[in-house]
């Protein structure tokens, strides 16, 4: 009967030892898989790192858009240069070749 007693006194006394280490288990469970854990700050820092850096493409898209902006109410050579590239426009003392290219030519 001795016997037995101290065999459960001392199968007690290893669940007390592992206890605090159970604790510690579960206190770092928390701490890398919680809601505020280590895995959740990572990934917030990199959802940061791209929102930083969509926020400076945007604003550089901004600045030059801005940009185009002034020259398209102040600047009469830009405002020109636009014309004649992008809709073909001459001025009236301007003389205009045209060249058939090589499908036009074919016909």
């Amino acid at each position: 009967m001795a016997e037995v007693k101290a065999q459960k006194t001392l199968a007690a006394q290893r669940h007390l030892n592992l206890l605090p280490l159970g604790l510690v288990l579960v206190l770092l469970g928390f701490a890398f898989f919680g809601d505020r854990g280590v895995l959740f700050l990572l990934k917030i820092a990199q959802q940061k790192a791209a929102l930083i850096a969509e926020l400076e493409e945007v604003n550089s898209l901004n600045n030059s858009l801005n940009s185009e902006i002034r020259a398209l109410r102040n600047d009469r050579h830009y405002i020109e240069r636009l014309a004649r590239t992008e809709l073909g426009m001459v001025r009236d003392d301007e003389l205009v070749f045209q060249f058939p290219t090589e499908n036009t030519a074919r016909r």
